[in-house]
């Protein structure tokens, strides 16, 4: 009977603990997808063949004007992005040169709320937040809300 408990018991641990590292990877895989397509993708590097892998092809920035809602779809940002990459000026700027801290990175199953925040000159300029569903080619961002601290930290003309 105590080497039944005890097995059992050994089991049971084993299974929590393989539960832990599954979420450890599911978060560290989601995280490199916020900095490489997100992050460094579409704000510090510019890189925007990186972010369709990040992205959902139905994703959407959603921004509040007045008691509506203004939706930016990723082809629109993506050439937002891509305007701003070929502009020298805008570039030497330094407008989306930012330092970004993760704040929360929660997952529930297949989907995860992402909430970043960018800093200019160690300045808090916008905290976004992002939700995300795990397909089976990877976490992809279907949404994005944002509340910009400053006005128009990236001087968008949208």
């Amino acid at each position: 009977m105590k080497t039944a408990i005890l097995i059992l018991s050994v089991l049971m641990i084993t299974g929590k603990v393989n539960a832990q590292q599954e979420i450890q990877n599911k978060k560290q895989e989601l995280k490199s997808i916020v900095e490489q397509t997100f992050a460094n993708g579409a704000l510090n590097k510019l890189n925007i063949d990186e972010m369709p892998r990040g992205f959902h092809s139905d994703f959407a920035i959603l921004i509040a004007k007045e008691n509506d809602l203004f939706r930016l779809p990723l082809s629109d940002w993506m050439k937002v992005v891509e305007e701003y990459k070929n502009n020298p000026e805008k570039v030497k700027s330094g407008v989306r040169n930012l330092d970004y801290t993760i704040e929360v990175l929660e997952i529930t199953g297949n989907t995860a709320v992402v909430k970043t925040q960018f800093f200019r000159d160690k300045k808090l300029i916008i905290t976004d937040y992002l939700s995300y569903i795990k397909y089976p080619n990877g976490w992809k961002a279907v949404a994005k809300v944002s509340n910009e601290h400053i006005t128009n930290p990236l001087q968008l003309n949208l």
